[in-house]
């Protein structure tokens, strides 16, 4: 009798969960057919865009312009035949710069501003890369 308790429970327990059915999954199709409305934007918020863009541009033309004068000056000692740790160090520190404004400058372009304000308008929020443009917004 001790033996036969346990096992009839268990039986008991198997024979309700094959009762009970689940819902299926949403599909990611349904969910992108019902997609949030276009709220306009507040001219604060697109100044501010704007604004985070246009520094996103001038930091990065900045960068590689001066990397790209700290390049050249440094390729044209080396090439003169005075080629040192200085100068090796100088055409990696140029190269560095020219390879991280020309990223910027790519980055914070007119067309992506663009994108961005078309995805706030959709009720998405800003990228990573613009959030770390402003000094207000929280860091991860």
């Amino acid at each position: 009798m001790k033996r036969i308790i346990p096992v009839v429970l268990l039986l008991g327990a198997g024979n309700t969960s094959f009762a009970q059915t689940s819902s299926p999954a949403p599909v990611a199709s349904d969910v992108a057919a019902v997609a949030a409305p276009a709220r306009p934007l507040s001219d604060s918020t697109r100044q501010a865009v704007h604004k985070l863009f246009k520094w996103g541009r001038i930091y990065g033309l900045i960068s590689t312009v001066s990397g790209g004068l700290v390049l050249g000056s440094s390729t044209g000692y080396a090439i003169g035949g005075d080629t040192n740790w200085k100068n090796i160090g100088s055409i990696a520190m140029g190269g560095t710069a020219v390879a991280l404004g020309t990223t910027s400058l790519v980055r914070f372009s007119r067309r992506r501003e663009r994108a961005v304000l078309a995805a706030l308008e959709r009720g998405e929020t800003l990228p990573p890369y613009v959030m770390l443009m402003s000094p207000f917004l929280p860091k991860k």
